[in-house]
């Protein structure tokens, strides 16, 4: 086997077709297997095993976050080559040819550009770029301090040496670049390398899911990083700040992609708001982190 594709999968009816039918009409010669970890209580497991069933399908009954399902379905893959992509981002039809491509290269860790599904959304392009802007298409190769696993892929000897995800939250690809990085080790950032994430298309989805994403965010860097109570409360009062830095830092990367920043502008309504609900709860994270007994 040379690659194992590893797909995390938690009440992702609505999106889990689109997504493994794209990876079992993979276009490459390469040996590959597709192993789909579901915790759904939406029926998703039974549409998984009806309608796919060249699919390895491992079912929990207990509710597993994205790091917790990558690692039992490590435990399963038998492959050299490890790649990760979500329930919710449609894979090119190359993608599992250039992943193998990629690794010809001596970097052990590579990811992909991530391409926006949901092009006729006003709202869906407000989200992409909230999550998505430092992986848009159109990018030079080159080492990134972080690519998420919505498309990465490692060598095996890499997750046993750094391994395994966190799990019981989210950010753990986060947590899992940090630890390349304190080992002297980046990923390689390769735009050949595609997905395209369907993003949701109501406001008061991307509003409520912010939060709770820039709050896990908080909670992993506070435990993983060891930090202060005064560090965490400095955070927190420099948390203020964050939504206009990372609007700029958004609309730089925006302007670097040609035809793209005209978009950005537009969206400008729906970018601010989801930046300030993350900074709401990273804010929220630290503190809480911060006021916790025995913390110093």
């Amino acid at each position: 086997m040379d690659i194992s594709v590893i797909v995390p999968s938690y009440n992702s009816r609505a999106t889990i077709e689109r997504s493994l039918g794209a990876l079992v009409s993979q276009e490459t010669e390469l040996r590959h297997e597709i192993i789909c970890i579901d915790s759904s209580t939406d029926g998703t497991g039974e549409l998984i095993a009806e309608r796919f069933p060249q699919v390895e399908l491992l079912r929990s009954t207990k509710r597993l976050y994205p790091g917790d399902a990558r690692n039992l379905g490590i435990a399963r893959a038998k492959g050299g080559l490890l790649g990760f992509t979500d329930a919710d981002c449609i894979a090119k039809p190359d993608w599992i040819a250039a992943v193998g491509r990629a690794h010809a290269s001596p970097h052990p860790v590579i990811g992909g550009a991530v391409g926006n599904a949901n092009p006729e959304s006003y709202v869906g392009w407000g989200y992409y770029f909230t999550e998505f802007n430092q992986w848009m298409p159109g990018g030079k190769a080159g080492f990134m301090e972080d690519i998420p696993t919505c498309c990465l892929s490692m060598k095996r000897e890499v997750y046993e040496q750094f391994g395994p995800f966190i799990e019981g939250t989210y950010c753990s690809d986060t947590v899992f670049n940090w630890r390349l990085a304190e080992a002297g080790t980046q990923p390689w950032y390769d735009p050949a390398i595609r997905v395209d994430h369907l993003n949701p298309t109501a406001f008061l989805e991307t509003l409520l899911h912010e939060p709770m994403h820039g709050r896990a965010f908080a909670t992993v860097r506070a435990r993983e990083k060891q930090l202060s109570r005064g560090k965490l409360l400095t955070y927190s009062l420099l948390a203020p700040l964050l939504p206009p830095l990372l609007y700029a830092r958004a609309a730089g990367r925006a302007l670097k992609r040609r035809g793209t920043f005209p978009r950005f502008l537009a969206t400008t309504p729906v970018v601010l708001s989801a930046i300030t609900a993350w900074s709401v709860g990273e804010f929220a994270g630290y503190l809480s982190h911060a006021l916790k007994p025995g913390r110093r």
